[in-house]
């Protein structure tokens, strides 16, 4: 199973004034012990780590109010998109959807289970579907990883499909076959030129869109198990 680290997160470290204490007098005189609070020197705050102050205490409603508003209007949707990327995969939660895909318990990938899944996704991708590549197609791995000409990867780039191009899929075809598992038919964006591809090969280029959660979920079942 694919592991996925959890991200630190770096918190900012809050700067602690010091607070030069006063020497104690040798003389008896109770009177000179320690200085009182009016005489302590003030306390410096790193005014990098406030953020946010009011005005107004936080319980003033309507000052809240005010800052949710702020909030919203500011607020982008798509800057979620990838944070389930970062969580942590819950692999229980995962065999049991995969399950209610393909409708038992062997979840292991076959020419049987692929042709369940294809059905499932004929019910449930929202087309057209605009997509574009994971990772390098393996054609491309000897241009990109290797020691292939970067003159001959770009005019073979026009013939050939590249995992950096964006394509349309407009249906899928009934292929599925034993290795591979699901293929569909694209057409690129620019010159309109068709290819088959591999489904486990490629991703929603709306990372918000319902296509994207459904296409990656295929993949981690075609790779994994």
């Amino acid at each position: 199973m694919p592991k996925f680290n959890k991200p630190k997160l770096n918190q900012p470290k809050v700067n602690k004034s010091k607070v030069n204490k006063s020497k104690v007098d040798d003389r008896p005189d109770l009177s000179n012990s320690l200085p009182s609070q009016s005489e302590l020197p003030p306390v410096q705050l790193d005014e990098t780590i406030v953020a946010g102050r009011r005005p107004k205490p936080v319980n003033d409603f309507q000052s809240l109010l005010e800052e949710l508003s702020e909030l919203r209007a500011g607020f982008d949707p798509e800057m979620l998109a990838h944070l389930d990327k970062n969580m942590p995969f819950n692999t229980t939660q995962f065999e049991t959807k995969i399950s209610k895909i393909l409708g038992s318990k062997n979840i292991d990938f076959s020419l049987k289970n692929s042709l369940k899944y294809l059905e499932y996704i004929k019910q449930n991708i929202q087309l057209p579907c605009h997509v574009t590549g994971i990772e390098e197609f393996e054609w491309e791995e000897e241009y990109t990883m290797g020691s292939g000409s970067k003159k001959e990867y770009a005019r073979l780039k026009k013939t050939q499909p590249s995992y950096s191009d964006r394509f349309t899929i407009n249906r899928l075809e009934d292929l599925v076959l034993q290795e591979e598992g699901i293929f569909v038919e694209v057409q690129r964006v620019g010159d309109r030129q068709k290819f088959m591809l591999p489904l486990f090969e490629l991703e929603s280029v709306d990372a918000s869109s319902r296509n994207n959660q459904l296409l990656d979920d295929y993949a981690v079942w075609f790779i994994n198990y």
